[in-house]
């Protein structure tokens, strides 16, 4: 939600708390520089954790503010990509939020220099959040563990897209964090406890993991995780309310 303000300045409160938000800032600034709004966002799933929030949140605020200006919604996506490349957010987040359920992007940039494939592979899912955050910034700075990613990413892309499976999905995603070499130890440990009877994997980049498992089998099995339920989606982001 954001309401315009008559002395220029922004404001931001996030789930409460007044935050810096560097990447919402830039947004904001990009698409309306001469003006100023106190913003609130409220996050349903935590962030840093691999679930591309600050992309869902820039993305929500550049659509509002959009809104305000009369400006095409096209620049709301264009402003929150490039805040979180800028930013040190997730490189491809806004692209991938963008393409349809269980996207995936097989060419860098967003539409139309990037592409992004809607898979319509329609699931449901529990992801179990394990530990302390992992701030995307930290990792895409060290440019070895971005050849990493790249490297193992390009191999699991091309499997997944082969077969388009909700197996296969998993098997990618496992092979990826693995060679990538982003599990920690209480995602190791949560993989192996649900891999004996269902398919899991790490969230990356995060101190999670997502399952085909229920809420409560996870819930059992990981007893000290903060559990959520979720499923693909065809909705595509949308203002909802604007003061």
């Amino acid at each position: 939600m954001i309401e315009e303000r008559s002395d220029g300045k922004t404001k931001i409160i996030m789930d409460g708390i007044e935050s810096d938000a560097k990447i919402t800032k830039h947004v904001i600034n990009s698409l309306s520089p001469d003006r100023g709004y106190d913003v609130m966002i409220e996050n349903q799933l935590p962030v840093s954790q691999g679930m591309g929030m600050s992309a869902a949140g820039a993305i929500a605020v550049g659509l509002c503010v959009t809104s305000v200006t009369g400006a095409d919604e096209y620049e709301a996506y264009k402003a929150a990509h490039i805040a979180e490349v800028l930013c040190g957010g997730g490189l491809g987040d806004v692209a991938g939020i963008t393409g349809g359920r269980t996207p995936v992007r097989v060419k860098a940039g967003l539409q139309p220099y990037g592409r992004t494939i809607d898979t319509e592979l329609d699931i449901n899912l529990t992801v179990a959040v394990l530990g302390p955050k992992i701030p995307t910034i930290g990792i895409l700075s060290d440019k070895a563990a971005v050849k990493a990613v790249v490297d193992a990413g390009i191999i699991s892309v091309n499997e997944f897209i082969d077969t388009r499976t909700e197996k296969k999905l998993y098997e990618a995603a496992s092979k990826f964090s693995s060679a990538a070499g982003f599990e920690t130890n209480e995602v190791k440990n949560a993989l192996s406890l649900l891999r004996k009877d269902h398919e899991a994997s790490m969230c990356m980049l995060g101190n999670s993991i997502f399952t085909n498992a229920s809420e409560d089998i996870v819930r059992n099995t990981l007893s000290n995780a903060e559990i959520f339920s979720l499923h693909s989606s065809t909705d595509g982001p949308r203002v909802i309310r604007k003061v």
